[in-house]
């Protein structure tokens, strides 16, 4: 294996730093990474550099590594940002490669929507939040309305340990997903939609990390701050120049009732708009079957008997219904 190491410059980086492996086929022909590639060799315990950052990625390289029958390399785990930009920019490309299965694909756009969203989540003042935003929805959207069985696959890939940022990536999962099965397939209404359900939780950057993280029950005053993060969440995208009313009436009313008792202004009824009652029941949904650093998570067949049980009064019935017909179809429970 050692006759396939280009470029060992050097001693090795430091500090032992940690290391993750990316599949091969998500490296394009003729391009310059801007992340350093290194590979395990027989006989050295740390992995060694095999392509810098700034050399590009030639046909000749991959057909070696092929040679060598090498489908993963390594990247430090330091410059994950740098690998998941990368990945980001040749989105369109990696969907319609051949080489890559289903599952990878499904789990290269989910990593992709996690990277996009944490990003957003710790600058939202960036600039950068409306297009990136639409750039994945929409990569996002078309590869789970071209692809049947995009669904189980996301599904297997989903993380179950809660994050703001894995949290909104699953609940736009989960509307993309429910929009499909109401038979919802304007292309235009759903790009739409699904930027609204990925930024929904926008409005937490400005809630603490005491607050976020709280091991137990919120008391009034953290609860009351937390009860405002669908309000902040609206006025970052106006910030940041959104004017589609469907984005900003998903985040600002995801946490309405049919019943009036939601928040922020105790909408009932026909003032919850239908779409933002699919996000509704998509969130509260993930919310249980993640694990929080205060409860376990529930399996999502218990999930959805507690939500008929306790929230009918609460949820549209009709969107309920078609969610748990999505939800029969995989095995997630």
């Amino acid at each position: 294996m050692a006759a396939v190491v280009e470029k060992q410059r050097g001693s090795r980086p430091p500090h032992k730093p940690l290391y993750r492996p990316i599949n091969l086929a998500t490296l394009r022909i003729d391009t310059v990474t801007g992340f350093d590639l290194y590979i395990k060799t027989r006989g050295v315990d740390d992995p060694v550099l095999y392509r810098q950052h700034d050399l590009p990625f030639t046909p000749e390289t991959r057909q070696r590594l092929r040679e060598h029958e090498v489908q993963q390399l390594l990247i430090s785990s330091s410059q994950e940002g740098q690998y998941q930009r990368y990945v980001e920019a040749h989105l369109p490309i990696l969907l319609e490669d051949d080489t890559l299965n289903l599952e990878e694909k499904s789990t290269i756009l989910y990593d992709c929507a996690q990277h996009v969203v944490h990003d957003i989540l710790d600058n939202p003042g960036a600039g950068e939040v409306l297009p990136r935003s639409r750039e994945l929805v929409g990569n996002v959207a078309d590869f789970m309305f071209r692809t049947d069985s995009s669904f189980t696959y996301f599904l297997k890939t989903c993380s179950f340990d809660y994050q703001v940022y894995t949290h909104s990536v699953n609940v736009f999962v989960y509307c993309i997903s429910l929009a499909k099965q109401m038979g919802l397939d304007d292309i235009s209404f759903l790009h739409e939609f699904g930027t609204g359900a990925l930024l929904h939780d926008i409005g937490k950057s400005r809630v603490g990390p005491q607050i976020l993280h709280c091991r137990g029950a919120l008391n009034a005053e953290q609860w009351r701050i937390m009860k405002q993060h669908p309000g902040w969440g609206y006025e970052i995208l106006r910030e940041q120049g959104v004017t589609s009313e469907i984005i900003l009436n998903v985040t600002k009313y995801h946490h309405e009732k049919l019943s009036g008792g939601g928040y922020p202004e105790g909408l009932s009824g026909d003032q919850i708009p239908g779409y933002v009652r699919i996000a509704t029941v998509c969130d509260i949904f993930d919310a249980l079957t993640t694990e929080r650093v205060y409860k376990g998570a529930i399996n999502s067949f218990p999930a959805l008997r507690l939500m008929q049980r306790d929230m009918m009064g609460e949820l549209d019935s009709e969107v309920f219904n078609h969610f748990v017909e999505l939800m029969s179809g995989p095995d997630k429970a």
